[in-house]
């Protein structure tokens, strides 16, 4: 680093115009969240409104006019590696990029239902395809398949706290099962109060990131 650059120095004024963008962006923020935490099964309507007072409140602008304020007091003369000393340090950042249109794949047995969302449920003929968020707001598509049940009250949006199984050597004489030797398993979703939000009976399930 240069010398200069070891220490900076700012303007009382230019520091507070820097503390009040990020105070705005910062506590607004905070509030979103706040808001939404209460609406557990609203979480495309917390993502959309986050996205809303980005755009809205032109959120980029402020912050490249905090760095503006602070970055025009650095001496940016060129190293031998052709950088300045913010080109150097910020060398380990990882911008956002694009997901891959590849989905991941996982192993069903190492992926935890705890502390996330089921956001949707869409059965077809001997599947049951659902759309779970988990607690670090991530998409999983969970395939139930040669689906023979399900039931649950509402379930869709509800919290899932965890989910066991249980396996069914016998089916009920109203459920129809296209091989009465295959072995099955009921999955029961438990909400934090222990009470069952959905039960699938199923003969497995995988999971993939979407």
């Amino acid at each position: 680093m240069l010398e200069k650059n070891k220490e900076i120095v700012l303007a009382g004024e230019e520091a507070l115009e820097a503390l009040k963008e990020i105070e705005f962006v910062l506590i607004s923020l905070h509030k979103i969240g706040s808001f939404y935490a209460n609406k557990p099964g609203a979480v495309e309507e917390y993502r959309r409104t986050t996205t809303d007072f980005i755009d809205n409140c032109e959120v980029t602008k402020r912050l490249a006019r905090v760095r503006t304020i602070i970055s025009h007091h650095f001496d940016d003369s060129i190293g031998d590696d052709d950088m300045d000393d913010m080109e150097r340090h910020f060398l380990d950042l990882k911008f956002w990029k694009p997901a891959s249109t590849e989905r991941n794949h996982y192993n069903a047995e190492n992926f935890s239902f705890s502390d996330g969302v089921i956001d949707q449920l869409t059965a077809k003929r001997d599947e049951l395809l659902m759309v779970f968020t988990d607690q670090q707001e991530q998409l999983f598509l969970i395939t139930f398949h040669r689906l023979i049940s399900f039931h649950g009250l509402s379930p869709a949006g509800s919290e899932v706290c965890d989910m066991h199984e249980e396996k069914a050597s016998t089916l009920s004489q109203k459920n129809v099962c296209i091989d009465p030797n295959e072995k099955v398993t009921t999955y029961y979703f438990k909400s934090g109060s222990g009470e069952t939000v959905l039960a699938v009976v199923a003969s497995g399930y995988s999971v993939e990131r979407i």
